[in-house]
């Protein structure tokens, strides 16, 4: 084993049990959009598994912002209606008061962009592109990395404003690729509890890391993680026709699995121990994101005189694995499974774990 531990030039990186989704979230969600834009929060939440309260209009909300709860999170995605004078010193009062809120508006004032710790500039009526000034903000970059943010739509008049950060806030993102007074389009302010989004969101229904996800529904994703600050573990589906190491990573943790990882792997690799003994867990294409058959693998010092009857004795009677003699002299013992066919995530679960069993197994059958 020690040849396999040697051939992937391991840098241990231990990964403990990932954090749990913190069950309970209260989330509030004003969702009123205009003609065909998009309504990417519900989406966003359905989509991560999280439960919510959504109303669509002015009155529902402010009765349930002032009057239900406690809430964990507040989303004003109003792109509709002119809010009352009542609701936004409602926002107002619920930001003072230590409220986690996310908002995008057609039609800011100054006292409620100064509840966001931003000062309002001139509003706009055609919907302009958003530029990252932060590429390394969590934003933009979890769970979902982006880039720069392109309206793909305008279904309504007025569109957005312009603004400036002040106090304490930061601007993140704005109209220019470079930071410029009054051009801040997103900003984070009242020590990390408030976004404030310049545009409309439900406009930004582009794909420009083109993996088949609309831009505005990651940033909504990315704003509900970064707000609760809570790690976003996605609902698997049913089954399984395709993996990504996030998953593979995700599944490890939950089997209560550590592993090590190579410095720098010809093909994605994962070092396990299993039942004593150094596993390693190789995942196979057909893209770089994604992989569609999974493969155990372990080996054993070369085998005394005499070993090549027991290992065809173990392939003619043992199902789930198989052994043979490496060029290098070893003894290996490997199995797969594919999952391009669909694959329940419990299977590769009890893959993993017959896999643990079969090794103690193998060591008897050789007499070890």
């Amino acid at each position: 084993m020690k040849r396999l531990l040697a051939a992937l030039s391991l840098a241990t990186l231990f990964v403990g049990l990932l954090g749990g989704w913190a069950m309970g979230q209260s989330i509030l969600v004003l969702s009123e959009q205009c003609n065909r834009s998009a309504a990417y929060f519900p989406a966003a939440l359905t989509a991560l598994g999280l439960e919510f309260t959504e109303v669509a209009d002015d009155f529902e909300f402010y009765i349930a912002l002032t009057e239900g709860g406690p809430w964990d999170l507040v989303i004003v995605d109003e792109y509709s209606s002119r809010m009352y004078g009542e609701t936004l010193a409602a926002i107002v009062h619920y930001i003072a008061s230590g409220g986690r809120v996310f908002m995008n508006y057609w039609d800011w004032d100054e006292d409620l962009a100064a509840a966001f710790e931003a000062e309002l500039g001139e509003h706009y009526y055609d919907p302009v592109p958003i530029f990252i000034w932060d590429e390394g903000h969590p934003l933009f970059t979890t769970p979902s990395v982006l880039g720069t943010l392109r309206p793909a739509t305008n279904t309504c008049d007025s569109d957005g404003a312009y603004f400036q950060a002040v106090g304490d806030a930061v601007a993140v993102a704005g109209y220019t690729p470079e930071s410029a007074d009054l051009q801040a389009a997103i900003i984070v302010g009242n020590g990390r509890r408030t976004v404030l989004f310049g545009g409309i969101l439900g406009l930004f229904s582009g794909d420009a890391n083109g993996d088949g996800r609309p831009d505005g529904l990651e940033f909504a994703e990315n704003v509900v993680a970064f707000l609760l600050d809570a790690p976003i573990v996605r609902p698997r589906p049913n089954l399984w026709t395709s993996v990504t190491a996030e998953d593979i990573e995700r599944l490890l943790a939950e089997m209560e699995i550590a592993f090590e990882q190579p410095t720098a792997p010809s093909e994605p690799v994962w070092i396990l121990e299993l039942a004593g003994v150094p596993v390693a867990l190789f995942a196979y294409g057909p893209a770089d994101n994604t992989y569609t058959s999974l493969r155990l693998y372990t080996t054993w010092p070369p085998p005394a005189h005499g070993t090549i009857p027991l290992i065809n004795a173990w392939n003619l009677t043992q199902g789930g694995s198989r052994a043979y003699v490496t060029h290098d002299g070893e003894i290996a013992l490997d199995a797969d499974i594919y999952l391009a066919g669909g694959v329940n995530w419990r299977a590769v679960w009890a893959f993993i774990e017959r896999f643990a069993q079969a090794i103690p197994q193998f060591e008897a059958h050789l007499g070890q």
